[in-house]
């Protein structure tokens, strides 16, 4: 809690774009896209010291409610009124599998296998059960693997051990774009992506300028339906 209130009076002190600490947390997949973006901007403002974490939805409110972080991004948006909630970016899900693989039925996938992760089995549901209706379900498929690393869910698919779903963002990171490819002509699942803080506060000068250099450097907006 005194850390908490310390980074509050900071927020409403001195408020600085340019200099100054500035706290955030958010999910794996868009805090990957994020990074890079983050370093240029204190490359740009030496004075500057961004705080990154990674976390899940329930952790990344807990944090902005907390006033551990100012704010946060979620995959899922909250309904409290302590918290100011907008749209940050959409994001779609993704079928990927090894380069040169061909998927025109579920057997494909049968004989592919599935690299697991934490969502993994929600992620393939929503998305197979639109690109394949009828089909018995992702617990009937072969798992092949299994990683906890946002980064690494990608790494077996690239050595051809099987396929994943996994967000947009997250293979737009992935190092060995030519080791892998996302099956096209596929029903789009795209899902929200939600900037929350506190709704008592305005978004300091920082802030402001970090979520502005972002939003001229991502792109937010895919095409297809919003999610949930």
């Amino acid at each position: 809690m005194r850390v908490a209130n310390q980074r509050l009076q900071q927020r409403l002190t001195g408020d600085d774009a340019t200099r100054g600490e500035l706290s955030l947390i958010t999910p794996g997949s868009i805090g990957l896209a994020i990074y890079p973006h983050l370093l240029a901007l204190q490359r740009e403002s030496p004075g500057l010291a961004i705080r990154h974490r990674f976390g899940p939805t329930a952790e990344v409110i807990d944090a902005v409610l907390d006033n551990r972080v100012e704010f946060g991004i979620a995959t899922q948006r909250p309904e409290d009124p302590r918290l100011s909630v907008s749209l940050f970016a959409r994001e779609a899900l993704e079928l990927v599998v090894p380069a040169g693989e061909r998927v025109s039925g579920w057997d494909d996938l049968e004989r592919l296998g599935f690299i697991d992760h934490p969502d993994g089995h929600d992620m393939a549901t929503r998305l197979l059960s639109r690109c394949f209706p009828g089909n018995p379900g992702i617990r009937w498929l072969p798992c092949c693997g299994f990683t906890n690393q946002i980064g690494l869910i990608l790494a077996p698919v690239a050595e051809g051990l099987g396929f994943s779903v996994v967000p947009r963002f997250a293979r737009e990171t992935f190092a060995k774009h030519e080791a892998i490819q996302v099956v096209e002509g596929l029903p789009e699942v795209v899902d929200n992506l939600w900037l929350l803080h506190r709704a008592e506060w305005p978004l300091s000068a920082r802030a402001s300028r970090v979520l502005s250099w972002l939003n001229a450097r991502l792109l937010s907006a895919p095409s297809g339906e919003g999610g949930e």
